[in-house]
């Protein structure tokens, strides 16, 4: 397990296209998504779900608070959307191939590394012991959706707010369990495939 910046080698930078006109809408009209695309270039949106729905999502279930944990990072770039609505956001992740991963750089880019906190750890086992001793109050779950979604909530639900990316048909672990669970405790994304759930007091869900 390491929260250390993974430098294993340099990335060499992509073959770039002019883009015509202003970037004022969408995902990219994000400040902070604009200065990583003009450094980085297409690969720090490499696997992200922020690209979308993801922050007009978070601000329609009012996620906000001191801590969020987000299982699976690949880039960064929805923990960086998350800084907007939490004070301190805790990555952990367990990645294959860590050699084209650049969230440290970009995070130190943007002058948010005091609010980011990454782990890069070898098993689920290392993942659960290092979230058992975790405050939260909210999580985003977004890690190995076909084997780890039941496991996962199992260990973050505790907080009692999950969101949840690769909620459709596609992907029968995480639409079952959203599924099941209250559903006047669920909202769901207009047009993306993010679904949140959030306890209510008296709920029996445990």
């Amino acid at each position: 397990m390491s929260e250390l910046p993974l430098k294993l080698h340099k990335v060499e930078p992509e073959e770039r296209y002019p883009l015509i006109g202003d970037i004022n809408h969408g995902a990219f009209a994000n400040p902070m998504f604009k200065v990583v695309l003009e450094k980085f270039g297409n690969i720090a949106f490499a696997r992200s779900s922020a690209c979308m729905e993801f922050e007009n999502f978070v601000r329609r279930i009012n996620a906000r608070g001191e801590t969020c944990l987000e299982i699976g990072t690949y880039q960064g770039m929805s923990a960086i959307i998350l800084t907007q609505f939490f004070n301190k956001v805790i990555c952990v992740s367990v990645d294959d191939d860590l050699r084209r991963v650049i969230k440290h750089e970009i995070v130190e880019l943007l002058g948010i590394q005091h609010k980011i906190k990454f782990y890069d750890v070898n098993n689920n086992q290392e993942k659960y012991d290092l979230i058992r001793f975790m405050n939260f109050d909210f999580c985003y779950i977004d890690g190995d959706h076909t084997n780890d979604t039941l496991t996962d909530f199992s260990a973050v639900k505790k907080c009692g707010r999950v969101l949840f990316h690769e909620y459709w048909p596609l992907q029968p672990p995480v639409w079952n369990l959203v599924n099941s669970l209250p559903q006047n405790e669920v909202t769901r994304a207009h047009f993306d495939c993010f679904a949140y759930w959030e306890k209510h007091n008296g709920s029996n869900h445990q």
